[in-house]
């Protein structure tokens, strides 16, 4: 992981923003997994997601946030219109626009997956693995083929 993505780590805030950040290198692409707890401060939080997508934006790879940021994001609100501004600032994409968790007397989104990928997003999913109270998010994106067949280059030493 760069030294870049290794700061990243020092915005982590119990409750307000927890996260967890891989970079695949080959293939140009980061992702990083955000938990705000209901309890966490909606500010703080805003304010540190902003602070990573300017830092990573300009990088020209592929980036991915998501996580449960518990913000119903199928509801009208204060939370939903900042983030949708947010996101428009930034020409990202919110993927999934289906509940992700679902109760006997509600359904919600809270579950995010935001990306700047300029290619479409391969029908996003969501399932009920049974492991969580959460549904689990599937996307594909797709990314180049990367030929593992070694090459030799010969050089001539002229003395």
């Amino acid at each position: 992981m760069t030294e870049e993505l290794h700061s990243l780590k020092e915005l982590g805030e119990e409750k307000s923003f927890e996260l967890s950040v891989i970079e695949l290198i080959r293939y140009a692409i980061i992702v990083i997994r955000i938990y705000r707890s209901p309890d966490g401060k909606i500010d703080t939080f805003f304010n540190k997601l902003e602070m990573i997508i300017q830092k990573l934006i300009v990088k020209h790879e592929t980036l991915i946030l998501c996580g449960d940021w518990d913000i119903n994001f199928l509801q009208t609100s204060p939370h939903t219109r900042d983030f949708n501004n947010l996101l428009l600032r930034y020409n990202l994409k919110h993927t999934v626009n289906i509940p992700t968790r679902i109760t006997k007397t509600t359904a919600t989104l809270l579950d995010v997956v935001i990306t700047n990928e300029k290619k479409p997003i391969n029908s996003p999913r969501v399932m009920d693995l049974g492991l969580s109270d959460h549904f689990t998010q599937i996307i594909s994106i797709s990314i180049p083929q990367f030929s593992n067949t070694p090459y030799r280059i010969k050089k001539r030493q002229f003395s």
